[in-house]
């Protein structure tokens, strides 16, 4: 059974033959130099050999009354072809049966159908409301398909043929990527596409904060990835780019899976926290460790060898069990503060409040007459964010401006 604390968990966001396995996924396709037809669309190729102007008549057929605002479009020559076509159900069945699900390669694999998709699109077909929109089926360059398999399904399972314009000859080996991501196609599930063998869920949320975090300017002022947005395809590069990630989503997952029942936080909180341990330990001019970020983040997650109260883990602990039951941006801030804010203290380096928990901003202030009144920014984190491998920082304004909040 599923308990609510563990619910909770989910919602939030060393060895070598275990690096080596992983890198290996990662770049088994992409491989470590650049491949030429990776993105065929930023070309310099093609653009510079291109010298033919849009003739006026064409632009007008494409562009209507606002074609008096364009010129000089230039036209370039691809492989790209475009047909339309009508599918009746018996070719999207044969279709379906005979593509890879949208495969590059045999190690790459299309998104899961979402079922509820696929109904709603049969019952319009079925009622003979389903739009020309002009949003293609797209097949590769080996005839695998790329996109337009809710299409297919939705025509097989409702008995109904559609007229579909079709776009085939794709060449760009990471378009798989690209296609689609206005609809639907997660982050989790573009890496997934990708053959990632470590959970892509996990492994998206961490690569979201790792970027998130790095984009900062003042990392004391991290604050998760509230107000980030970030595509698919770039979470897809930066851990390309970071293959460490996949390491520590690797290393989490072995050890919660031997001590889930003991786990007080999800496996993307002590996965980014391992990350960037082991990313800040880089800048740190230290000759040797009292521990490693292995043996301390084992024991956060296991409370395997503490003996008293004492104890650094134990506090992490201790604190993490108090926000067992919050699972908001905020509470992720905290839990990992308080984990960087213990393994700072195994090194000796100062941290806010010298404890591990954390300040927040009151859930309520009183007015004039004594009256409580809800202050927008409760359960926000007041303090600097720890960072793990460096000393407590100064108080970014921000959150000295949300903490002196004045009652009106």
């Amino acid at each position: 059974m599923t308990t609510k604390a563990t619910k909770n968990k989910q919602d939030e966001i060393s060895d070598e033959h275990v690096e080596a396995s992983i890198i290996d996924t990662l770049f088994e396709h992409f491989g470590e130099t650049p491949n030429p037809t990776t993105y065929l669309a930023s070309s310099r190729h093609f653009i510079g050999d291109s010298s033919t102007v849009m003739p006026p008549n064409l632009v007008t057929e494409i562009f209507q009354e606002k074609a008096k605002y364009y010129a000089g479009i230039k036209t370039i020559k691809t492989g790209l072809k475009h047909v339309d076509i009508y599918i009746s159900p018996e070719l999207a069945r044969d279709m379906l049966q005979h593509s890879r699900r949208g495969a590059i390669n045999p190690d790459h694999k299309n998104r899961t159908i979402s079922r509820a998709r696929v109904k709603a699109y049969a019952e319009m077909m079925k009622n003979k409301q389903w739009c020309l929109t002009g949003e293609p089926i797209i097949i590769s360059s080996d005839g695998e398909i790329l996109n337009g398999h809710h299409r297919l399904e939705a025509s097989c399972e409702s008995q109904s043929g559609f007229i579909a314009p079709v776009t085939y000859g794709v060449t760009d080996d990471l378009s798989f990527a690209h296609i689609d991501v206005g609809n639907n196609r997660t982050r989790s599930q573009v890496l997934e596409m990708a053959g990632v063998e470590v959970s892509p869920s996990v492994l998206s949320r961490v690569a979201m904060l790792a970027k998130a975090f790095e984009e900062t300017r003042n990392p004391f002022a991290f604050r998760g990835t509230q107000g980030t947005s970030f595509a698919p395809a770039q979470i897809l590069a930066f851990v390309e780019q970071n293959s460490e990630l996949a390491l520590s989503v690797a290393f989490v997952s072995e050890v919660v899976k031997r001590h889930r029942l003991e786990s007080q936080a999800s496996e993307a909180i002590y996965a980014f926290a391992h990350y960037l341990i082991k990313k800040k330990l880089v800048e740190l001019p230290i000759k040797e460790l009292p521990l490693t970020p292995e043996t301390y983040l084992t024991r956060v997650i296991s409370s395997i060898g503490l003996e008293s109260e004492e104890d650094v883990e134990y506090q992490v602990r201790n604190y993490l069990q108090s926000l067992v039951h919050e699972s908001t941006s905020y509470a992720l801030l905290c839990k990992l503060a308080a984990i960087f804010k213990g393994w700072n203290l195994h090194l000796g380096i100062s941290v806010a409040g010298n404890k591990i928990s954390v300040r927040r901003v009151a859930r309520y202030k009183k007015d004039e007459d004594g009256n409580n009144i809800p202050l927008p920014a409760s359960g926000n984190i007041n303090e600097p964010f720890t960072v793990p491998c460096l000393p407590k920082g100064k108080t970014p304004r921000s959150i000295q401006r949300q903490s002196n909040i004045q009652i009106r």
